[in-house]
């Protein structure tokens, strides 16, 4: 809990090439930490029953990071904390996880799991009643600065709860105090992959979407999402309940202003997504230019072959993911059918 507070705390954009090293360094110290604790538990309370039946012994542990991270990069002396799990074995097979403790974080009062403020003014409906709130950090920073006002506070939330586009806000702020909706679904969707790479289990994270996304939109996002190594994915489009937990202030609230990703999340697709079917329609969803073919072999079909490469069950074309034919249509997989 408490990360977007973090942030504004420490007046670092989340959406920010800045903002997601941050993050990386912050998952990646709770889960070595969190794992050299468990195996001071294994050393004197013994490790999980099952510990020897598993890859631990092995050396091997369910953090990606490790694995997909160059070694120069990591922030601790991993190898030395598998020598001791080898050793002494480990008390808990997973420690980390995120949870979403929407309800945890307003008893605590700050923000929820990883999530960035769902919006710097919102009204909170629960069974008991209607809860108006303002972020506290972000309060201060306006008193702070001069700036706090009701009418001030009525304007943001007449705009989606987001102090983007207000002049009355120094630009500065801006690009620090950012919501939910100020961030593009491609960059939830990056956020979460930078914890997932350090987080032993799934991770809760809500990919908001505006009202106006389509479906191409959603399908784009699903792929992205495997293709980044997400163990789970929430997707929720603004609007598609008549009733939400999270409300704007004012019945008049309207978002007046246009999101894009950032240019961290389009290098990173240009770098990383090599599936022609996938980045096709990532590129095509984000509106940004597909990255240059390279030239390929000029293969000679036959119809044998061509036939080959259709799914047996819709006709649609099979793409080849991690060795397994695959039909993104329909879900059909070599791999599966007997």
């Amino acid at each position: 809990m408490g990360v977007a507070d973090l942030l504004y705390k420490l007046r670092i954009p989340y959406n920010s090439q800045e903002g997601y090293e941050f993050m990386g360094k912050l998952s990646e110290a709770l889960s070595y930490y969190s794992m050299e604790e468990s195996v001071a538990l294994a050393q004197s309370h013994g490790a999980f029953p099952l510990c020897s039946k598993t890859e631990f012994p092995e050396g091997k542990i369910p953090i990606a990071g490790y694995y997909e991270k160059a070694k120069h990069s990591h922030s601790y002396d991993w190898d030395a904390l598998i020598a001791k799990i080898q050793k002494h074995g480990i008390r808990n097979v997973l420690t980390t996880t995120v949870a979403p403790t929407g309800t945890l974080s307003m008893i605590a009062d700050c923000s929820n799991g990883m999530e960035p403020t769902f919006a710097l003014v919102f009204e909170k409906r629960v069974t008991v009643g209607r809860f108006f709130y303002t972020n506290k950090i972000f309060e201060a920073v306006l008193k702070e600065n001069g700036l706090y006002s009701e009418e001030l506070l009525a304007k943001i939330a007449d705009n989606y709860g987001s102090v983007r586009g207000i002049p009355e806000i120094p630009e500065w702020m801006q690009k620090i105090f950012v919501t939910a909706m100020d961030i593009h679904w491609s960059d939830h969707l990056m956020a979460q992959a930078v914890w997932q790479d350090w987080i032993g289990n799934a991770i809760a994270k809500t990919i908001n979407m505006p009202n106006d996304v389509s479906a191409e939109d959603v399908k784009a996002a699903y792929l992205l999402a495997h293709e980044i190594g997400l163990k789970g994915i929430t997707v929720y489009r603004d609007g598609s309940r008549h009733q939400q937990v999270l409300h704007m202030t004012s019945e008049n609230a309207e978002k007046t202003f246009d999101v894009t990703a950032t240019q961290y999340l389009y290098d990173f697709i240009q770098d990383n997504i090599s599936n022609p079917y996938i980045s096709k329609q990532i590129h095509e969803a984000l509106e940004i230019a597909p990255p240059q073919e390279k030239p390929r072999e000029v293969v000679i079909e036959t119809e044998t072959s061509k036939e080959e490469n259709l799914c047996p069950t819709c006709k649609n074309k099979l793409v080849l993911i991690e060795g397994c034919s695959i039909c993104i249509e329909c879900g059909y997989s070599g791999c599966t059918s007997g």
